[in-house]
């Protein structure tokens, strides 16, 4: 659902909510400054806070046994998922450039969670 709302093949409606901070950097008719009522998309926030709190529930849930090989598995599932989204990372900085870089950036925010969420699963299965 959230690559058809970057694609712009549908759009959800807008909700005007207080921020605390508006930059005006992406629309220059609103008001810019602290606590200002402005219409946002409420539903992309709402997406992402559903991802991280869904991912923080699995990824993080206690296995049947939790013992010292399923502790070593979580921390190098960890390390390993670090180590791939910044290895992504460095290539972006140095290959992306523009808008197409800070969405990518965005996009970026999840990834941690959820390679580790698919590393440990996967060397859980393999075990």
């Amino acid at each position: 659902m959230g690559i058809l709302l970057l694609t712009g093949i549908f759009t959800l409606p807008e909700i005007s909510l207080p921020v605390f901070y508006n930059s005006g950097y992406f629309s220059t008719n609103e008001d810019v400054g602290l606590f200002k009522n402005i219409e946002i998309d409420f539903f992309q926030n709402l997406f992402g806070i559903l991802i991280i709190i869904g991912g923080v529930l699995v990824g993080y849930s206690k296995e049947k046994i939790e013992d010292e090989y399923i502790s070593s598995l979580r921390l190098r599932s960890v390390f390993w998922s670090l180590m791939v989204t910044y290895s992504i990372i460095l290539i972006l900085f140095l290959t992306l450039f523009g808008i197409l870089f800070f969405t990518a950036m965005i996009i970026i925010i999840f990834l941690p969670l959820i390679l580790y969420i698919f590393r440990f699963n996967y060397l859980l299965l393999k075990k």
